[in-house]
């Protein structure tokens, strides 16, 4: 059974499209079918996979503006790029008049509507999402059934961790009951720091009614280098404490989502 997961956080610089795209990778190659979906007109999980944004015909900007418009979609096979083991749905920055319209229409579904035929294709949807709470991210939570939450231990990140949650508590309950939130996961580890350790106790103590994952993904160069060479850290470098890190992680989804 497919799951849709959306990495989510409205703070930037918090490692969602690399944990997009490294999460995408691993669950791969444990022999999932995964659909990577870049719904951030920054387009940076698109360049990640190493596709320049303007070579794309088809994109989730695209594909959004035919759904508000009423007009069908093409060939699935035109707009899901084949990228090794997985698969990728590309993003352009046009996305940005793609999500004037869903707020001026109050289209919530627009995702929902394009991934739901492409569920019985995959095991995994991943969607990384930009950083805000705007209408591309409700479409977004719309569509999942899980919400997986990157959070980097600094200062004042709690504080956007209670809003996130509490605009999911709320989608949940008007627009998609089926969603939940599937984890919170530690990202850009220092653990020797003392500000790390406080954070993560803080965390604990908040949020311990939710799942945290086990896996935390260190702060390591190797990560912004492989996605500069549109690469998984794995593929750069396998041995790597943060390629490690996210093979553990993609195990723990398989055994919590």
């Amino acid at each position: 059974m497919c799951k849709i997961i959306v990495m989510a956080n409205q703070k930037g610089g918090v490692a969602k499209t690399s944990s997009t795209r490294n999460l995408a990778y691993s669950l791969a190659e444990m022999g999932q079918r995964v659909l990577a979906v870049d719904f951030d007109p920054q387009t940076n999980l698109t360049i990640s996979f190493g596709i320049a944004p303007a070579t794309v015909k088809e994109s989730t900007a695209s594909l959004m503006m035919k759904m508000l418009m009423d007009e069908a979609l093409p060939d699935k096979d035109s707009y899901i790029l084949n990228i090794g083991r997985v698969d990728l749905i590309p993003s352009k920055k046009a996305l940005t008049v793609a999500e004037v319209n869903m707020l001026i229409e109050r289209q919530d579904d627009c995702l929902d509507k394009l991934l739901s035929p492409l569920r019985c294709d995959y095991d995994y949807i991943l969607v990384d999402t930009g950083p805000s709470l705007g209408s591309l991210t409700i479409n977004a939570f719309t569509a999942a059934d899980g919400i997986m939450i990157p959070f980097d231990a600094e200062l004042f990140a709690l504080v956007g961790l209670k809003e996130l949650t509490d605009t999911i508590s709320k989608i949940k309950q008007n627009l998609n009951p089926k969603v939940e939130i599937t984890g919170i996961f530690f990202t850009k580890c220092s653990k020797r720091t003392t500000l790390y350790r406080e954070i993560s106790e803080q965390v604990h103590a908040a949020f311990g009614h939710l799942h945290i994952f086990e896996s935390r993904i260190p702060a390591t160069v190797k990560v912004g280098s492989a996605n500069s060479k549109g690469l998984s850290v794995m593929e750069l470098d396998a041995k790597n404490e943060a390629a490690i890190a996210y093979m553990n992680l993609a195990k723990e989804v398989l055994e919590y989502a």
